[in-house]
């Protein structure tokens, strides 16, 4: 998760959070694809002209996604049941109702996946946890919990690379997967118990206790524009809902 220099970018990352899920809610309720079409294309120029989206990016986070439309789509078309018959052959029954409840749950799972990136590619990871701790009253013991966590992350796959370079300059080959799991993950898991052990050891030194009343170097509030995003989000999305067909 990172942000960046847009609009979607200065928002309450708790109040964008909260935006998206309720659209996902919304979405789920949706039974017309054109509907779901509309609140996906919806997702898609808001990551253009908000959240400062490239059309390779698009395509290079959504493609890979289009096998899973296509698969989805096929079978519940193919499988499903209804009177207008379209094309029938051997088991497959592909009707107009099967075809529009396929193409409502491919596009719901799109948009699942759109208003999810929208969120992770507009959001910075320490203001969300600082969001957390503020606007949800988070505990500051999980919420910089968090943060460590997710800062491992990039460590862990670093040193991951600098094992399996180390085993192969000493002619190491895995025969199978899951010895290598084996041989990968145990150094891997006593290094993270050490760093573990080092960090706690620095917030205690520092003074960390987890308690509520402490001072922040950063703090997250929300502002109007915050809300003026998810009234208008969601006045969007329900009025795609009533006026079309």
């Amino acid at each position: 998760m990172k942000s960046n220099d847009t609009f979607l970018a200065y928002l309450n990352p708790c109040i964008k959070l909260l935006s998206h899920l309720l659209v996902m809610i919304l979405l789920m309720t949706i039974t017309n694809p054109k509907v779901a079409f509309e609140i996906w294309i919806l997702g898609v120029f808001i990551g253009i002209f908000l959240g400062g989206w490239r059309l390779i990016y698009i395509l290079k986070r959504l493609l890979p996604y289009l096998g899973i439309f296509i698969l989805v789509f096929w079978m519940m078309a193919a499988f499903g049941e209804g009177e207008e018959t379209v094309w029938k052959w051997a088991w497959f029954h592909i009707t107009v109702e099967s075809i529009n409840h396929g193409l409502t749950i491919a596009l719901r799972m799109l948009g699942f996946i759109t208003y999810g990136l929208l969120f992770t590619s507009t959001t910075d990871l320490t203001l969300l946890i600082m969001s957390l701790i503020h606007q949800c009253k988070l505990s500051p013991k999980w919420a910089y919990g968090l943060i460590a966590g997710f800062r491992f992350i990039p460590l862990f796959q670093s040193e991951l690379n600098q094992i399996k370079i180390a085993h192969k300059i000493r002619g190491y080959k895995p025969k199978n997967s899951w010895k290598a799991f084996i041989r990968y993950s145990l150094p891997l898991f006593t290094q993270g118990i050490r760093k573990a052990e080092r960090i706690a050891v620095a917030m205690e030194v520092r003074g960390f206790t987890g308690a509520r009343d402490r001072t922040y170097y950063q703090t997250t509030i929300v502002e109007v524009k915050d809300w003026s995003y998810l009234l208008s989000l969601l006045i969007v999305v329900m009025g795609f809902m009533i006026l079309t067909d």
